[in-house]
């Protein structure tokens, strides 16, 4: 049977967030997890401070509460998806100063200030170009701040195929995706294989096999899997789909985490 585990999943709390934390638990129960990780946003910018937006507070109230009201039933972990720190070190400095977490996933969503990629036009723009600048700033995330694994590297591609119905020759890629790898390794960091794409149109992970076989490839050895829910039904619903890819990449174990020290879960 297979270890599932959620750990990547947004509540309320997140701006783009729906759900109760222990509606979460409950449907995670519901659907046969083990495990997951409360991963709401926190995101970085230049003009303002998103704790104004993030009740950091409540939030952790929260899942502290949901911890030990689900401890016989369910794994909760306390986690954040951590966007584009770069964009306020200051902040983020002293957000891991205040908060101790089980998880950290680090992501980039806005390239310019407040404009998330998924808001792009891609029929004006040249996906390819997109990404180069994409990998810019995951290499300087990868680089320079600290976080668990870093989240759908390959996340501009989900955009572009919802609006161009085509999805680019990741080999274009490959150089500059092998030394993101090597840098997250050097440093102790991992990936998450994000399977929201498989209830979206592209029907693919985040990143997709081959850029997983890449990672193991690589000597990668962290690596989870979360679904990036907003909405109760998509809570779970695809992490056997990302196993598989996990799976058939060459992965034995899936990573969960507790403290910001990593476990490794068989698979089956």
């Amino acid at each position: 049977m297979m270890y599932l585990a959620d750990y990547h999943m947004h509540s309320k709390y997140s701006f783009d967030g729906h759900e109760e934390i222990h509606v979460l638990c409950e449907e995670a129960i519901r659907k046969g997890l083990k495990e997951i990780a409360i991963t709401d946003h926190y995101d970085m910018f230049q003009d303002k401070k998103y704790s104004r937006e993030l009740d950091l507070v409540n939030l952790y109230k929260d899942i502290a509460r949901a911890k030990e009201t689900y401890k016989d039933k369910l794994i909760v972990r306390a986690g954040i998806e951590v966007g584009q720190p770069q964009a306020s070190p200051d902040e983020y400095r002293n957000f891991l100063a205040n908060y101790e977490l089980d998880f950290i996933i680090g992501s980039v969503h806005n390239l310019e200030d407040a404009l998330d990629v998924g808001e792009y036009d891609f029929s004006k723009m040249d996906i390819c170009k997109v990404y180069e600048r994409y990998l810019d700033y995951l290499i300087e995330l990868a680089t320079s701040y600290d976080f668990d694994v870093m989240g759908h590297i390959t996340y501009p591609m989900r955009y572009a195929y919802n609006q161009l119905g085509s999805y680019p020759d990741m080999d274009l890629f490959k150089e500059r995706v092998e030394a993101l790898y090597k840098l997250l390794i050097h440093r102790g960091k991992g990936i998450e294989v994000n399977a929201s794409g498989f209830f979206q149109p592209m029907k693919r992970s985040m990143p997709d096999l081959e850029l997983v076989k890449l990672y193991k490839a690589c000597g990668g050895e962290i690596i989870t899997v979360g679904c990036d829910g907003h909405y109760l039904q998509h809570i779970g619903c695809a992490v056997k789909e990302g196993l598989e890819v996990i799976k058939a990449a060459g992965f034995k174990t899936i990573t969960t985490f507790e403290k910001r020290k990593p476990i490794f879960k068989n698979i089956e």
